[in-house]
């Protein structure tokens, strides 16, 4: 696959995870997440609307044709799969597979993503709780930001703008901020703009802006896991 394929299948990608996350996408939004200059980002998103994988409306926003979501959601699933397939099966750590992912979506073939898929046994997520297109998060999910102090809450996804920092999903797991885990909520304080968190690993403190990109639900507290890690 040429490196072209690959900085266009980079740009599908981002822009399926900003529309999933509710976002509008401009070149701007684009530039910053994919540490890139503006005349780049300009130059590509011109080839990719000349090739009607996306549009680019009157307000800037840059969004998917059918034929571009289509496109996004084969290497959103190749990402999610590679994940699985590297944590799960080859071990490598949780915090950093998401790195690795990267490379790998790009030289899986369809008869690859077909029989790892039937050889993994068809996942709905990916390690990190990112449901395969398609599949969605439980309806009472909601931001850690938005759970009260007093609730049990269990991990459910870890928001994917997360995953671009090994350092921090290594904290997270060291804390076992991961899907299926369950953490009593303690404290919410604006003062120091953190969330405290108490389970059996003991208690963390976890950032109002990292809050907001990590799901849960709430849970009763001795109800078992509903995910596998």
């Amino acid at each position: 696959m040429s490196e072209h394929s690959k900085v266009i299948e980079e740009y599908l990608l981002t822009l399926y995870k900003i529309d999933r996350s509710g976002e509008k996408a401009k070149a701007v939004t684009l530039a910053n997440r994919l540490e890139t200059s503006p005349p780049t980002v300009h130059a590509t998103i011109s080839r990719m609307q000349r090739d009607g994988l996306v549009d680019v409306k009157k307000s800037k926003v840059v969004s998917l044709t059918k034929e571009g979501q289509k496109v996004a959601e084969d290497i959103a699933y190749r990402h999610n799969l590679s994940e699985y397939f590297l944590c799960n099966t080859l071990g490598i750590p949780w915090y950093e597979v998401h790195q690795h992912a990267h490379l790998l979506e790009h030289a899986m073939t369809p008869v690859v993503v077909k029989k790892l898929a039937e050889f993994l046994g068809n996942p709905e997520f990916c390690p990190h709780g990112t449901p395969m297109p398609g599949k969605a998060l439980p309806e009472n999910t909601i931001a850690l930001m938005e759970s009260k102090p007093g609730m049990t809450v269990e991990i459910t996804m870890i928001g994917e703008v997360l995953e671009d920092s090994v350092d921090l999903m290594k904290i997270l797991q060291e804390h076992q901020i991961m899907p299926g885990n369950k953490h009593k909520v303690v404290e919410k304080t604006n003062v120091m703009r953190t969330i405290s968190l108490e389970s059996e690993k003991g208690p963390t403190s976890i950032p109002f802006h990292v809050a907001e990109e990590i799901f849960v639900f709430e849970v009763s507290p001795g109800k078992t896991s509903s995910r596998q890690q």
